[in-house]
């Protein structure tokens, strides 16, 4: 029961983003092995893809940053910059509290991707960190990478 419990408050955090008309187009949709994607448009033109695992807590923003290679200056800036927002000096509103989530930054196959994982009986605020922590990125990108966002996200240069 409580596995129906998380994915119904999970469901309710990022629909209530959607009422709100933070997020656009927004839908769901079985995924394989028990998961659920949950897309929408958002910061950029195109749609995003979040991953939620309900048997784990795992939320991963599957295409969160694409054209992103390992290794690179950027790759290893945003990593130190995520793993930098579970700072106790953060407000509580901007940072993710690591007794109810870990949070993490990974390139798989050129892309990175964004993950957040709930510790139990979390999953609804895990959700509401994933979604803070992808609008953290995004505004760390256009304060320090603005020619990444032009070249991918298709970002005005103005």
């Amino acid at each position: 029961m409580a596995a129906a419990d998380d994915i119904s408050a999970v469901r309710e955090c990022l629909k209530d983003y959607a009422d709100r008309g933070v997020f656009r187009g927004y839908t769901e949709r079985r995924g394989r092995l028990g998961r659920i994607v949950f897309r929408f448009s958002w910061l950029a033109r195109g749609p995003y893809d979040l991953q939620y695992e309900p048997r784990t807590g795992t939320f991963v923003f599957l295409n969160a940053l694409p054209n992103m290679p390992a290794r690179t200056p950027i790759a290893r800036a945003l990593k130190t910059f995520v793993s930098g927002l579970s700072a106790e000096s953060l407000p509580e509103h901007r940072r993710v509290d690591p007794a109810r989530a870990s949070m993490s930054a990974f390139v798989r196959r050129g892309d990175m991707q964004l993950s957040v994982v709930a510790r139990r009986g979390h999953h609804a605020y895990a959700a509401n960190r994933v979604v803070n922590l992808m609008h953290e990125v995004y505004l760390h990108l256009h304060s320090y990478y603005p020619e990444y966002l032009w070249e991918n996200y298709d970002v005005s240069q103005d």
